[in-house]
């Protein structure tokens, strides 16, 4: 049987962090996935024989990396981390207990004894007053640990520095902190050479996206939104300006050639998304190939994607040779697999791309996906899941492993007549037009143009863009739509609202003129933090799984779940979660909403860790009630707990089994499992951290 060859491209991207009048940057993102990922992924590629990868990588990314490695960057956080405590000032205290905790909370906080420390030192809370709890050495060791956050594997294997300072775990010198700070700068000076040397060897195969990461499609005519949601939102003056989207593919290219070497390259258009129109663009510039996510394949198909076989093969558009993603497979890469044990996850992939070989002999499947986000949710930053992948690709003699370029070599492509517009993301462009926020900001940045662009500063575009160019170029970028809206919530989003506004600024300083008041107001709306709110009253419900009595939970806490970030999924969310106590028992209530389907299957088990004073940890089988109660040693403890699943799910909990006084703090998540694999948490990162007020709690409510 003919092997199916499997396609993998890893997309490397942050936004353009760097402040446009100064060039500093104003978050640290770049330099730490550096140090963690884009090193540690080639590494990890080359480290395995045979391996054959395709390495997406953005020219403002490249940009960054190539001023981190001269040290033109001078980043506001790592000269936060920098700088001796001693010499802080109150606002950098509060500076850094307010960022250096920005790192996943199950991973690199939980398992380590100083970091969880300082966390519970910090609490909920954030400002002046919180910052003031933090002695010298406290502030020394969240630097510290904010940094070795960002140790990937082969530094926490190879580097005799991380190794010694894991091992101290507490009481950091400045000493210290120098020498890490020397080796991540050490590693980040590397990583551009790393990735030239691997492309000129043929070890790995380079492909860029447009220059800032733009939507190409929107940048042409943003009015196709309404060709993938005719009720869609737009704003009052349309963005159409097809220029711009062909100097992005232009100037992005000549970028390529200044940092990696110049010679053709394939284009992963930003977050898939095309149209007829971008794909023209793309052609016409020279891009070996470029592709996209299934969805848009099967509405470009009379019949869709009936028959998935049709998925599993490369087409071309005008010229253009074209690959879609199977987006199932690369999502459980990028969300799912996370959770499972790393070989049975790498195993599960295997399978699935050993069956599709069985059904389409000799195909070719294209997994495509963010390749630096999701392995901070990986154990072992992915090591162990990208070992398993990679040797289990190799030993496979029915899977091939190939580069983008070697799957369309001596391949026919199948011509595509018509090409659906959208993106990766529910095959539209949802995420970045329609929204209030985001209009506003299409308004702005059109009116912008107009006002600054003159047809001398587009003729005189070179090598070198004139800076007016380049501003609106970096203001055209899909990062600062992405965080607009509702979609991505970030404790950042002020400073990516900022950053699309510096931006804009400029472009009008660039050319003499005034800036507009209006740049000087933000557009985003500030960000509402997950809250905890506290019950009124002590309550007492039935444990049966149904809401009994109206007044039963009317007195409860309740939990405000609110999630984000950097990666964007399809998820469910619960529609209300809600606790409280009586002087016996703690009480949860969990209403499941749209993921009660998955609740009822014979296969789910819900899992509730608790952890203060004790730690327990509680099985619950929703199919037949059963439940199992442990400590943290692992002693089961008998009838320490009750609970019940019909259309809400109910659970007591005895506190003499919590080991909580009055006023003590704890924390609790919870997990749900789908046939031994972690299938949904909450929250999705850290813990709930709720206080236990006593059964006096009553007399807190009384007002005169």
């Amino acid at each position: 049987m003919q092997a199916l060859q499997v396609a993998l491209i890893w997309h490397m991207h942050q936004p353009d962090y760097r402040e446009p009048a100064s060039g500093r940057p104003l978050l640290p993102w770049t330099y730490l996935h550096a140090v963690k990922d884009y090193s540690e992924m080639l590494r990890t590629a080359m480290e395995v024989p045979g391996t054959r990868l395709t390495f997406n990588l953005v020219p403002t990314l490249l940009e960054q990396l190539a001023d981190y490695q001269t040290g033109r960057a001078k980043d506001v956080w790592l000269e936060a981390a920098r700088k001796d405590p001693l010499e802080m000032t109150a606002e950098e205290r509060t500076f850094a207990v307010s960022s250096f905790f920005s790192v996943h909370y199950e991973r690199h906080i939980r398992p380590h004894g100083r970091y969880r420390e300082l966390a519970r030192l910090r609490g909920e809370d954030s400002g002046p007053a919180v910052a003031k709890r933090f002695q010298t050495q406290d502030l020394r060791d969240l630097q510290v640990w904010f940094l070795l956050a960002w140790s990937g594997h082969y530094l926490r294997r190879e580097s005799t520095t991380v190794r010694a300072l894991l091992h101290k775990g507490a009481a950091f010198s400045e000493e210290d902190k120098r020498a890490l700070l020397d080796c991540y700068d050490q590693i980040v000076t590397g990583v551009l050479e790393a990735f030239r040397q691997a492309e000129q060897s043929g070890a790995v195969e380079l492909s860029i996206s447009p220059y800032a990461h733009p939507i190409l499609p929107l940048l042409c005519d943003c009015e196709v939104a309404r060709s993938t949601r005719k009720d869609a939102i737009l704003p009052t003056q349309l963005f159409r300006f097809p220029e711009d989207a062909r100097q992005q593919v232009r100037y992005g290219q000549q970028v390529a050639a200044r940092h990696l070497g110049e010679q053709p390259r394939g284009m992963w258009p930003a977050e898939g998304a095309v149209s007829a129109a971008a794909l023209t663009i793309l052609q016409q510039e020279g891009a070996l190939w470029a592709a996209s996510d299934e969805a848009i394949l099967a509405n470009s198909l009379t019949d869709g994607l009936r028959d998935r076989n049709q998925l599993y093969r490369p087409y071309q558009y005008q010229g253009l040779p074209l690959l879609f993603r199977d987006r199932e497979l690369s999502d459980r890469i990028g969300f799912d697999y996370a959770r499972w044990d790393p070989r049975l996850a790498a195993e599960d992939l295997l399978e699935r791309l050993r069956v599709i070989g069985q059904q389409t002999p000799g195909g070719l499947v294209s997994l495509i996906l963010d390749g630096e986000n999701c392995w901070e949710s990986y154990a072992d930053n992915g090591y162990p899941f990208l070992q398993a992948l990679y040797h289990g690709l190799q030993k496979d003699a029915l899977l091939q492993m190939v580069t983008v370029g070697e799957a369309l070599t001596g391949r026919e492509t199948t011509d595509l007549p018509r090409l659906a517009a959208g993106s990766w993301i529910n095959g539209d462009f949802d995420v970045w037009i329609g929204h209030s926020e985001e209009n506003t900001a299409w308004q702005w940045l059109h009116r912008a143009r107009r006002e600054t662009i003159t047809e001398e500063i587009e003729q005189s575009a070179g090598q070198d863009l004139p800076e007016p160019l380049l501003h609106l170029l970096r203001a055209e970028g899909s990062d600062w739509f992405w965080w607009f809206g509702d979609h991505h919530p970030t404790a950042q989003a002020e400073t990516f609202d900022g950053l699309f506004r510096q931006h804009l600024q400029a472009l009008y300083r660039s050319v003499g003129l005034a800036v507009p008041d209006y740049l000087h107001h933000a557009i985003k709306a500030p960000l509402r933090h997950s809250r905890v709110h506290e019950p009124l009253a002590l309550i007492s419900p039935q444990i049966d799984g149904r809401v009994s009595d109206y007044f039963e939970w009317l007195a409860a806490g309740s939990v405000e779940l609110q999630s984000g970030g950097a990666m964007h999924a399809t998820g469910k969310e619960l529609t209300g979660l809600f606790f409280g106590y009586d002087e016996q028992r703690f009480y949860l209530r969990i209403d499941f909403g749209t993921w009660q389907e998955e609740l009822a299957a014979e296969d789910a088990v819900l899992e509730i860790h608790f952890s203060g004073q004790n730690d327990l940890r509680i099985h619950f089988v929703p199919a037949d009630g059963q439940l199992t109660i442990r400590d943290g040693g692992g002693q089961e403890l008998v009838s320490a707990a009750q609970a019940a699943y019909q259309s809400i799910f109910e659970l007591a909990l005895n506190l003499e089994s919590m080991g909580l006084a009055v006023k003590d703090g704890f924390e609790l998540f919870c997990k749900l499992h789908r046939a031994g694999h972690e299938t949904a948490r909450w929250p999705d990162q850290g813990s709930i951290r709720l206080i236990y007020r006593g059964a006096d709690l009553e007399t807190q409510h009384w007002f005169v």
